[in-house]
């Protein structure tokens, strides 16, 4: 991406920029700026052209894009401007928006629940803000959201992982701990597994993206956890999750009863961050 000034200080004229977007080298995105290549032009790179001209602040979808939030996407091509105090400001990329903790308590005014949910926990799980920081905040979705979630618990690993969270709840299945490290009867650790109810003796493993490179790990560490603690596992991919939550909610919703079923040896095996 570059502006029209930026092109001419480079020794281009306006009539090159002109030709190049006919030959399909670069896409006019706004009056003063360009996109290298051809292909249509999505809500979040118009959003960043107009910004590249202006000189705004990016707040809302555009800048939990900019932070990388999950699950947050830009919808509107021309959001509504807002003025931002200097505090609350942060540059990435070259561009400025406003910073994590703003963004996402501004999230939370056009996200639903579930998607605020994700957004929250991938702000959690990179640092960026603590669940401490949102306690205050006056927000009714913020603070429905935050009474969902069991006291002291970690933020999730990934997407996938809020995702599953958010299905065992929606079936009305406690919360499972996250994270787990997994112990036998002498202490010695064995695995730490994704997410766990100890309590009835069923693990779950996600097979994402982030798992691709590690399947035979994968597979011996759930042998080893079944091993040492004769616990149930589900295991269930993205495609599952994210895609066939009715009947992946069934399936769980079975494999929860059928733990709940089975005498458990009692000793600990396990805990969690």
């Amino acid at each position: 991406m570059f502006t029209t000034e930026e092109a001419l200080a480079e020794g281009r004229t306006e009539r090159q920029l002109q030709h190049g977007v006919k030959l399909g080298l670069w896409i006019r995105i706004t009056r003063g700026a360009y996109a290298e290549g051809s292909e249509p032009l999505d809500e979040f790179t118009e959003a960043l052209g107009r910004m590249r001209v202006n000189g705004g602040v990016a707040w809302g979808e555009v800048a939990g894009v900019l932070h990388c939030f999950d699950s947050v996407k830009v919808t509107r091509r021309r959001p509504p401007r807002r003025r931002r105090a200097t505090d609350d400001v942060a540059l990435i990329q070259d561009y400025r928006c406003t910073d994590a903790l703003r963004t996402i308590v501004d999230l939370a005014e056009t996200l639903d629940d579930a998607t605020w949910e994700q957004a929250m926990e991938s702000g959690l799980r990179t640092r960026h803000f603590a669940v401490e920081d949102l306690v205050a905040v006056s927000s009714g979705r913020v603070r429905r959201v935050l009474a969902l979630r069991s006291k002291g618990a970690p933020p999730t690993e990934s997407l996938l992982e809020t995702l599953m969270v958010q299905l065992a709840r929606a079936i009305g299945l406690p919360d499972p701990l996250r994270q787990v490290n997994v112990y036998d009867e002498h202490g010695s650790f064995i695995a730490r597994v994704d997410l766990a109810w100890p309590e009835i003796g069923l693990f779950i493993e996600l097979d994402g993206q982030q798992h691709k490179d590690q399947p035979v790990h994968d597979a011996r560490r759930e042998t080893a956890v079944v091993a040492a603690t004769g616990w149930l596992c589900g295991r269930f991919t993205w495609r599952e999750v994210h895609d066939l939550p009715v009947s992946t909610g069934r399936r769980l919703r079975k494999l929860f009863e059928a733990a709940a079923a089975r005498p458990l040896v009692a000793h600990d095996q396990t805990s969690s961050p």
